[in-house]
């Protein structure tokens, strides 16, 4: 070996940069890539901004945490920068704007492959994003090697924000386990059992953070109007987040809603959950991909979202489910009353839902787009340096192959 060789990678080495690892969908889909790629083509690690365990307890992988609390506004190029100098990853991959400065952090460490991606929106800025915020994001996503959404109305909402051409970003969906997340009867039969709903109790149910942007408020006004039919209905309110006590006292002050409603909390057993419904509500008032809703619809549960986000490119509309404005409550129980007269239209939906997510949004197919994306990158600076031989990359479940990335267009 003379001077200018080098030994070949024995694996890739990917650090995923993200505000914190708690709850919600972009954490989500940081666990999926981790438990899916093929451990021994990728060496993953994820730093994180907020204050989290050495060891994450859910994908059991490492995490470096830069410590900044909740609120504090002090600046984390510097410690980002000796993160990366330190680890020296071949690929940086920050997530939304809680780690967007990871962006410029790895540029100044020499990181050869840097990529950064949009998940959703926050509720304060939803409809409009802060001048600052732009003017950072562009010239962030300027420096990146890639930079994509998680669905096309994401994309085209940061290209008319950022006053960029939409091509200058790519989409790569999030996917659904869809041997996990199917149709149990026996499962469906026993967590009935457990909510106290027999055969005939229309569940009605929804799955998300309890946090302002969820809007859980239009579920209970709409099921609570809906409730003058006399049918036997129960309502299951599923997860944990900042407004839960708000939410169990508006609960208790709707008398008649308060005997009908559950709230389960946050569980690792989703499946179970989402088996005992049947119909699932999303009423976000913004959302980038609903890990919730592919969910909902991979199990073959009868869907009702708001027509927000990339809700209504998962839904299609009065084939695999039914999508209201949000905020709107009178639209949204006059969808429950349609559905709970019709069980046939129910099955219906769920059936071509779960069809569709096989199709379309299946987590083999996430999986093999990140591998294809990741290998792509990888791949361009093997050309250009002319000195790196890399591995195979591919993903860690079976039968899975590279597929094409979804629109990952460099921003040159």
């Amino acid at each position: 070996m003379n001077g200018s060789e080098h030994p070949p990678m024995s694996r890739l080495r990917i650090m995923h940069v993200i505000d914190s690892l708690g709850m919600g969908g972009t954490e989500e889909g940081v666990r999926k890539l981790l438990a899916g790629l093929d451990p021994s083509a990728f060496e993953q690690t994820v730093c994180t901004v907020a204050p989290s365990p050495e060891v994450d307890a859910k994908s059991g992988s490492r995490v470096i945490s830069l410590g900044r609390s909740n609120g504090e506004r002090k600046l984390l190029v510097g410690k980002m920068k000796a993160v990366f100098e330190r680890e020296r990853p071949h690929v940086v991959h920050s997530r939304n704007w809680g780690a967007i400065e990871a962006v410029v952090a790895a540029r100044m460490a020499g990181v050869g492959t840097v990529v950064h991606s949009e998940h959703g929106l926050e509720l304060p800025t939803y409809r409009r994003q802060p001048w600052r915020r732009n003017v950072i994001r562009r010239l962030c996503f300027t420096w990146a090697d890639r930079v994509f959404a998680v669905s096309g109305t994401l994309r085209t909402y940061y290209a008319q924000q950022l006053w960029m051409a939409e091509s200058r970003m790519g989409v790569i969906a999030n996917g659904v386990d869809t041997e996990k997340f199917r149709r149990q009867e026996e499962i469906r039969r026993i967590t009935r059992r457990k909510l106290g709903a027999d055969a005939d109790t229309l569940v009605i149910g929804t799955v998300g953070r309890l946090d302002p942007v969820k809007d859980h408020r239009t579920v209970f006004q709409a099921v609570d109007s809906f409730l003058t039919m006399a049918l036997p209905v129960q309502l299951v309110i599923v997860g944990e987040g900042p407004e839960r006590r708000a939410l169990e006292a508006e609960i208790q002050a709707r008398t008649s809603l308060a005997r009908r409603t559950s709230f389960v909390g946050e569980t690792s057993n989703i499946v179970s959950q989402l088996n005992s419904f049947d119909i699932f509500v999303l009423p976000s008032l913004a959302e980038g991909m609903s890990n919730a809703l592919l969910e909902a619809m991979s199990v073959g549960v009868a869907c009702v979202a708001t027509r927000v986000g990339g809700n209504s490119e998962l839904v299609e509309e009065g084939s695999s489910g039914l999508l209201f404005e949000a905020g709107d409550w009178k639209m949204l129980a006059a969808h429950l009353k349609t559905l709970a007269l019709d069980p046939e239209l129910r099955r219906d939906l769920g059936r071509r839902a779960r069809r569709r997510v096989e199709n379309c949004f299946s987590l083999d197919r996430m999986l093999s787009q990140y591998a294809h994306m990741y290998e792509g990158l990888l791949d361009r600076d093997r050309r250009e340096v002319g000195r790196v031989e890399l591995p195979a990359l591919h993903s860690n479940r079976q039968g899975v192959s590279p597929g094409p990335a979804i629109g990952t267009t460099r921003t040159e």
